[in-house]
């Protein structure tokens, strides 16, 4: 118990650094100076800055409130939930996308950080397969899709590097692209179009 404050206060001084320089590229001995710890400490709750980077990406899913969030979305009927978890993505993506494009590139040039990255884009691979899966136990899902392609299919339309390209390159309005994105999607893959209201 005593070493859970330490081992928050590592978590939160690696993510504001992450967020602050939109990048990962930060040593251990860094988090440790600014989270007032020794380097001992932070490997004793890290075995190395893979594992830190993997235990942040984790830990905000879960402290913004984006893990419990998609869990009450599945209560819901099928198409609401599918189109309330595609808007619950979007918000999150805005709060941790300097971070997610930071672990990309990790992954890209085979970086600490790649792992992570894989971590999180497959637990959201999975999250999109297990909503997609009861669209089409509901029927709601057109017979030309399967569970895996129609996953696949709303996966790269979600990702960050082409929710990046339209808000920060070309600078369209998130609020638009998450509009654009969620009733193209549902055009495309369910039987009937969800009335927005």
């Amino acid at each position: 118990m005593a070493s859970e404050p330490t081992r928050e206060r590592i978590l939160s001084v690696a993510w504001a650094m992450a967020r602050e320089r939109r990048s990962v590229d930060f040593t251990l001995a860094e988090v440790a100076s600014q989270a007032a710890v020794s380097r001992q400490a932070v490997y004793l709750h890290f075995a190395n800055r893979a594992g830190l980077l993997l235990e942040m990406a984790r830990t905000i899913d879960h402290e913004s409130g984006f893990v419990a969030a998609v869990a009450a979305a599945r209560e819901l009927p099928p198409l609401h939930g599918f189109e309330r978890i595609l808007r619950l993505w979007f918000e999150h993506l805005g709060e941790i996308l300097p971070v997610a494009r930071a672990l990309e590139a990790a992954a890209i040039t085979g970086a600490d950080g790649a792992g992570a990255y894989r971590d999180r884009m497959e637990a959201w691979w999975e999250t999109l397969r297990i909503t997609v899966a009861a669209l089409a136990d509901a029927s709601h899902l057109r017979p030309e899709w399967s569970v895996e392609e129609a996953t696949d299919w709303v996966w790269a339309r979600t990702h960050p590097a082409e929710y990046e390209f339209l808000v920060r390159q070309r600078e369209w309005p998130s609020a638009v692209v998450t509009d654009r994105t969620v009733r193209s999607v549902l055009a495309e893959m369910t039987t009937q179009r969800k009335r927005r209201g």
